[in-house]
């Protein structure tokens, strides 16, 4: 819902852990059920090359890195650098909407997003786990949309339907092999979805550049007339 009281059109926008895994079935799906005729990859070109999407027929896939090299904790390259260099995922967060090029780069994802013929059918969005790049992504959107920061949040902490066994998984793995406590719950913050990490990037957009709008305008180039032409695409009437 919005805070105008209007709700967010179904069946448009669409957020997702990547596409390697996907069967025949899951495209299938994505293009006939749901109507996604556009995936856009927020991954870097190694994590792509190295685990690259399934693709179908009519479903465009569009290359657009929010990271361009490795950043350890977000992206998932083989070979990472050991835990002990890795930043707190906090800081990670602030650095996504103050640092250059990824502050233009996430700006220049919604933008894309925002912009693309919705009449050909919904769009689809993710990085690796769908947790960071992909969350972050999707709370821009719904800021545009007018959506209140609260429901924000609370769809960026739905990542953990999925993400928390995986934290787990990978958390209990390093202590099964001997690894330090220390480096177990380095894995388990970097695959957690926390309230902390998406108000860290809201807090520094709010002081740095008033709030979200303005931030995508500064950095990605957005206009009023695109913020408009969105809204009325993708928000309708409660019933």
């Amino acid at each position: 819902m919005t805070s105008d009281g209007r709700k967010v059109r179904e069946g448009f926008l669409f957020r997702s852990a990547n596409l390697q895994y996907a069967t025949d079935r899951d495209l299938m799906e994505l293009k006939e059920c749901c109507g996604i005729t556009e995936v856009v990859d927020l991954r870097n070109r190694e994590e792509q090359s190295e685990h690259p999407d399934r693709t179908a027929p009519g479903i465009l896939h569009v290359d657009m890195p929010i990271i361009t090299e490795q950043m350890m904790g977000v992206t998932h390259e083989e070979n990472l650098p050991p835990y002990e260099i890795w930043p707190q995922m906090g800081d990670l967060y602030i650095k996504f909407v103050t640092e250059e090029p990824l502050r233009n780069n996430i700006a220049g994802a919604v933008r894309h997003i925002m912009t693309r013929d919705f009449s050909t059918g919904g769009v689809l969005w993710h990085c690796y786990g769908g947790k960071d790049r992909c969350g972050l992504t999707a709370a821009f959107i719904l800021s545009v949309l007018g959506v209140p920061y609260s429901a924000i949040k609370e769809d960026y902490m739905m990542t953990n339907i999925t993400a928390a066994e995986t934290a787990e998984r990978l958390y209990n793995a390093v202590l099964e092999r001997g690894g330090s406590q220390k480096e177990a719950d380095f894995e388990y913050d970097a695959n957690i979805a926390r309230e902390s990490y998406i108000d860290n990037a809201f807090a520094a957009v709010n002081e740095q550049y008033g709030g979200p709008v303005s931030f995508l305008k500064e950095n990605g180039g957005v206009t009023e007339e695109e913020i408009e032409n969105f809204r009325n695409k993708l928000i309708g009437y409660t019933l």
